[in-house]
């Protein structure tokens, strides 16, 4: 087992994830082609980029534990590069997610990795969240709605009062400081539909700064 699998394997583990042989290798393979892409076409900052493991994949993994049931339907919503969506696939292979992104070159890099990857119960959408909304292909369809960083958080609620049914949950995977994106929500929420925001710290050793999950409840 090399350095990077192993460290992997250990700090999953810390947050009570315990990640088999075969998605540790998915992993490794996902971290690979990322850098080789990234070589190429800018989908994550040169930055990150040296630090995937802990910035992108066990970032993302944090909001494991808030995802109900197990074979919950979710959307990430501005994914990128598949963050948050993709390693919580890989750990919980029963989720039927969805992948919502407007970037031709990363949704390319997505359809690759899936496919890469044998991975079951997996669409992509290419398209932008305001031509979605138009339409009722994906009104009320989800258990979850989760993004990372790609959109504030008064956007988010407003996105689930089309994308979440009437018990759906709100994730996002947020830096410190976000109180005034709360603040907001709570002055929009008859609009919004979504009544109750909870933070939850992250106090993972791995992660070089603070980060928070924002949990909202319709």
């Amino acid at each position: 087992m090399n350095h990077d699998i192993a460290f992997l394997k250990n700090q999953a583990r810390q947050l009570n994830i315990a990640l088999s042989n075969g998605q540790l290798q998915q992993f490794d393979v996902y971290k690979n082609e990322l850098m080789d892409w990234n070589a190429k076409t800018n989908l994550i900052s040169e930055k990150s980029a040296r630090d995937i493991l802990a910035r992108h994949f066990l970032d993302s993994l944090t909001a494991l534990r808030y995802i109900t049931p197990p074979d919950a339907r979710i959307i990430d919503v501005g994914s990128g590069a598949g963050f948050p969506g993709l390693p919580l696939k890989i750990a919980q292979p029963s989720l039927d997610l969805y992948l919502l992104e407007a970037n031709r070159k990363k949704v390319s890099f997505l359809k690759h990795i899936v496919r890469l990857l044998n991975l079951s119960s997996v669409d992509i959408i290419h398209d932008r969240v305001e031509n979605i909304i138009r339409e009722n292909v994906y009104q009320e369809k989800f258990d979850v709605l989760i993004s990372r960083a790609s959109f504030k958080l008064p956007q988010l609620c407003s996105f689930c009062r089309y994308f979440l049914t009437p018990a759906g949950r709100l994730i996002a995977l947020k830096g410190p400081g976000v109180e005034a994106e709360i603040q907001k929500c709570f002055e929009d929420r008859n609009q919004s539909g979504i009544y109750q925001l909870i933070q939850q710290p992250i106090g993972a050793p791995f992660l070089n700064s603070t980060r928070k999950i924002i949990i909202g409840q319709r």
